[in-house]
């Protein structure tokens, strides 16, 4: 385990933190934003599912893309639309410039995604890795902490400055539009980033070496997909809605989670060494289930604030173990594919489940809806955790053991 990264790779992390606040900014407000506008249940889960449908349809071509103009390009033009979809989404007055942005937002996810993994493997090595991914979690968590910290008083700032309500429109746009700047600030450090200069790997763009892998690292995330969008892109609404908490007060809670969350993944690398990547995500992951019951289904608030934190900082932090053992599990002509088709799983499972959470939300009262959307998310996350167990540590168990004492994949 080491913290040498190379030059390019630490303009990547700088990115990564500057969009992370943008990111805050934008979870935190959009579906206030969206119901400032006149748009109800229906049209929040549409417009939190475009960005996801949008990016798992482009995940496929922009593989070929990456491997065409290399990934360093790829992250420069996917910064650059997603740059371009928040601008048009903060500029929107109704439906149609709102999805325009959303479907921009989510080509340029399509792309950063994509190149996002294999550029930092291809510039780490295995020592490295780990720590790598972990660090570059963390940023984008601490990030989202001072996004939320102090996005959470944007709306009140610019009510104060122009005597008009923190929960308007206007209020509400002034937040995107930081968000639109700190985004733009990150995409200075990216267009910086250079190829790393390797031969390209010969063969069809789309081939896949390993099938079998890749199918096992999949399959468990299109479960967390489908847990996932049903509940977390509308926390905000469910946390407010519930308890009448203030934007201020919702902007510190959830700063206060990513930073929960952030501490927890720069602890990942000290538990991989010591249990093993599979083991290690195992643990966190089944850790954050009975936290996820008590943030659906608790009476209190500082009962779905603990819950909210330790919920978050266990189940997000196993991320970026898992996604260096994939990168390392993989050959590396496969990695650009395993982004691209472990985000198209996910992001449909997201925007599917999205989706139904809007009509769900819509057809049922505030309470009974979200009760019935949070025993999904339950479901699916615990059987995610059955997957990886049945298709990758059993197997990994069974495996001899390689060079340094790790089990051969």
């Amino acid at each position: 385990m080491t913290w040498r990264f190379s030059r390019q790779l630490w303009l990547y992390l700088a990115s990564a933190f500057s969009f992370g606040l943008a990111q805050a900014f934008t979870a935190l407000f959009l579906n206030f934003y969206l119901r400032s506008l006149g748009l109800g249940a229906e049209w929040q889960g549409l417009l939190n599912a475009l960005p996801a449908l949008t990016l798992a349809a482009l995940s496929l071509p922009a593989v070929a893309l990456a491997r065409r103009i290399s990934n360093a390009h790829t992250l420069k033009l996917g910064a650059l639309l997603s740059l371009v979809g928040l601008v048009l989404l903060a500029l929107a007055d109704g439906a149609a410039l709102a999805i325009a942005g959303a479907l921009v937002q989510g080509a340029g996810a399509a792309l950063s995604v994509v190149a996002g993994g294999p550029f930092m493997a291809n510039n780490s090595d295995e020592r490295s890795r780990v720590t790598l991914f972990s660090v570059q979690s963390a940023l984008m968590t601490g990030a989202g902490f001072l996004g939320n910290l102090l996005g959470g008083r944007v709306p009140e700032a610019y009510a104060a400055a122009t005597e008009t309500a923190p929960d308007g429109a206007g209020a509400l746009r002034a937040a995107l539009l930081v968000a639109a700047a700190l985004q733009l600030a990150g995409l200075l450090p990216v267009l910086a980033l250079k190829p790393s200069g390797r031969p390209r790997a010969p063969g069809r763009s789309l081939a896949v070496r390993d099938k079998g892998t890749m199918a096992r690292l999949v399959a468990p995330n299109v479960l967390v997909g489908l847990g996932a969008g049903a509940t977390i892109p509308f926390l905000n609404i469910y946390i407010e809605g519930r308890f009448g908490i203030s934007y201020a007060g919702l902007g510190t809670l959830f700063a206060w989670a990513s930073l929960a969350t952030a501490a927890t993944a720069l602890l990942q690398p000290l538990l991989v060494r010591r249990l093993g990547p599979l083991q290690a995500v195992l643990l966190v992951q089944a850790g954050s289930l009975p936290f996820l019951a008590l943030l659906g289904f608790a009476p209190s608030l500082w009962l779905v604030t603990a819950a909210l934190f330790t919920r978050g900082a266990l189940m997000n932090a196993a991320g970026p173990v898992y996604s260096a053992y994939a990168m390392t599990a993989l050959p590396e002509e496969d990695r650009p594919m395993y982004s691209a088709v472990n985000t198209l799983a996910w992001d449909t499972g997201w925007a599917v489940s999205s989706l139904l959470s809007g009509v769900v939300r819509a057809a049922l009262p505030f309470g009974t809806a979200f009760n019935a959307l949070f025993a999904w998310t339950l479901a699916m996350y615990a059987l995610s955790l059955v997957l990886i167990y049945l298709g990758l540590y059993r197997p990994a168990m069974r495996a001899p053991r390689g060079p340094a004492g790790a089990r051969a994949r």
